[in-house]
């Protein structure tokens, strides 16, 4: 039996390939099979005609096959229609009268031809021997010689025309299904095919709203959209969606989908889904956040198309496509346009206060004739000091400004670190601790130098702790600064950022361009900048490397990347 039962197997196709026609033939079968019960029973109670109630027992066999299949989940179109036909033939052998042989010879000649859709393999060989069935079935039943040869040849030749009909009909849409399933199966592109009739339908069940409110409703109740996409089918997806989705197990893949695929983030693409089906429409895309099970997090856009010919969402095919670069660069200007914005405002501010001071103090010079020389010369050395601030703002943003276009240029030559460091001291009036220590002169530009020793001491002047201090050392082939304060510091995740452009890591006011400047001229020269938390101090470590005996250079941008 169970050998009989594989061979049987194989010759029929894999329903598994296409659901779709094994489900329609066998509830199509179901439902005709019942109603020719039901016509028989109607008809011999009608009649009182006890042959017709005979009658009608091969169909309800016929058709509680059929029903059993469904119930069970397992419509498998072949068997169906090859074991209806197998029933109809002995009933009728055993029990069938002339008023039934009609009905009965019409029957086998249609589920003969039906039945070879589903057949795999060795289809001539088969339809041969269906055939010859159909020309031997008559030979059984109570009919004369004649009757009985007329009759099976004509049920023989009737199925080997509806045969080659509906063969070559097949074979045309086999043939189309086939390019279209190459073509999903192979495509570059990732592509998904999903059923979601029954979600619609349980969406239909749960709103008896207004249908222009059912979005606010899916909205308001999350966990009906949860079950509704519960009940979601993925039929099939092809290699490179399951590469895009990141899934280890295709089969596990395949079928109803996991309602905690709704979340808060994505509630949104689900619920225009549901609205475009439920209102009847046909296509729909949206964006969908995605976390990889390797943690990824990806953004999907959906392009969606409702192919069905019956009930809505039934077929419908998904094309993905992976948007995670867009949104990160979308992101990234976003983020560069509040960043610029801020940087203006910020230049405003750090300008404003000097040069509002520079027009207060220069417009009493002018207006006031009883100052005293003392006081003049006050009040013109604070006059230098904010048109120095405001240089040194305009320096920062000139650099950075070069910097974008690859035209920094560096003079080159011997230098003398420490000699620059408290020129530099000097000129901000701070109080500094420096070391005794005279390190080898560096290869490096003295205005540059003193742009660098200026932005980090400043720095530390205004967010670091009271006590700030300047260590120095060298190296077998460098010479290193450091800037110390003992301030709070700046957090772990923030220790990059600040030397990028704009970022001020919370600093009111601040333009957010002198640590992205200095290490961008500390590299130019061939030296580092960097930044870490040691011994409760904020260190800023500037590497430059020691002078040799080189004429001076002149080093660009370009030249240092």
């Amino acid at each position: 039996m169970n050998m009989a039962s594989r061979a049987v197997q194989s010759l029929l196709a894999s329903r598994h390939g296409n659901y779709r026609p094994h489900r329609a033939v066998v509830r199509v079968g179901a439902a005709a099979a019942w109603f020719a019960a039901a016509v028989y029973l109607a008809a011999g109670a009608f009649t009182s005609d006890d042959n017709l109630l005979v009658s009608a027992v091969g169909p309800v066999l016929a058709a509680s096959l059929m029903t059993i299949q469904v119930l069970l989940g397992r419509e498998d179109g072949g068997l169906a229609l090859f074991g209806s036909g197998l029933i109809v033939a002995i009933w009728h052998t055993i029990s069938g009268h002339e008023s039934s042989l009609l009905p009965a010879a019409v029957s086998l000649v249609l589920i003969a031809a039906l039945g070879m859709i589903f057949v795999n393999q060795y289809r001539m060989v088969v339809a041969a021997t269906l055939a010859v069935s159909l020309f031997a079935i008559p030979q059984l039943w109570d009919l004369s010689v004649e009757q009985q040869m007329i009759l099976g040849m004509t049920m023989g030749l009737t199925f080997l025309v509806a045969y080659f009909i509906v063969g070559s009909i097949q074979n045309a849409s086999t043939e189309m299904s086939q390019r279209y399933q190459m073509l999903f199966e192979q495509s570059p592109a990732a592509a998904l095919e999903e059923d979601w009739s029954e979600a619609i339908a349980y969406v239909t069940s749960e709103y008896s709203g207004k249908p222009t409110r059912i979005r606010q409703f899916l909205l308001a109740y999350p966990e009906v959209v949860r079950r509704a996409v519960s009940r979601a089918k993925v039929l099939r997806a092809n290699e490179a969606a399951l590469n895009l989705l990141d899934v280890v197990h295709p089969t596990r893949f395949l079928g109803y989908r996991d309602p905690d695929v709704v979340t808060d983030e994505n509630i949104d693409a689900f619920v225009s889904a549901l609205v475009t089906l439920y209102e009847g429409g046909k296509s729909w895309e949206s964006e969908i956040p995605l976390v990889t099970r390797t943690g990824e997090r990806r953004w999907l856009l959906y392009r969606t198309v409702d192919t069905s010919s019956g009930a809505p969402g039934r077929s419908i095919v998904a094309g993905l496509a992976d948007i995670t670069h867009m949104k990160a660069r979308n992101e990234a200007m976003a983020q560069a346009v509040r960043s610029k914005d801020e940087f203006i405002a910020n230049v405003s501010h750090e300008l404003r206060t000097p040069l509002t001071a520079i027009l207060g103090i220069t417009s009493e010079l002018a207006s006031d004739d009883s100052l005293e020389d003392e006081e003049r010369s006050e009040l013109l050395e604070l006059v230098s000091g904010q048109a120095s601030e405001m240089a040194n703002i305009v320096e920062d943003l000139l650099v950075a400004a070069r910097a974008d276009v690859g035209t920094i240029s560096v003079q080159l030559k011997r230098v003398d670190i420490v000699a620059e460091l408290l020129e530099t001291i000097n000129g901000l009036g701070m109080s500094v601790e420096v070391p005794p220590e005279i390190p080898p002169p560096v290869h490096a530009d003295p205005h540059r130098v003193r742009q660098i020793l200026r932005n980090l001491l400043t720095n530390a002047q205004r967010y670091g702790g009271p006590r700030c201090r300047v260590t120095i050392g060298a190296l077998r082939d460098a010479v290193w600064l450091e800037v110390r304060d003992n301030g709070d510091g700046i957090p772990d995740e923030e220790s990059e950022r600040i030397f990028e452009p704009y970022v001020t890591s919370g600093a009111r006011g601040s333009v957010g361009l002198g640590l992205s400047v200095s290490r961008q001229l500390a590299e130019l020269m061939g030296g580092t900048l960097h930044y870490e938390r040691s011994a409760a101090e904020s260190v800023f470590r500037l590497r430059l490397p020691i002078a040799d005996l080189t004429e001076p250079v002149l080093a660009s941008h370009s030249d240092a990347t």
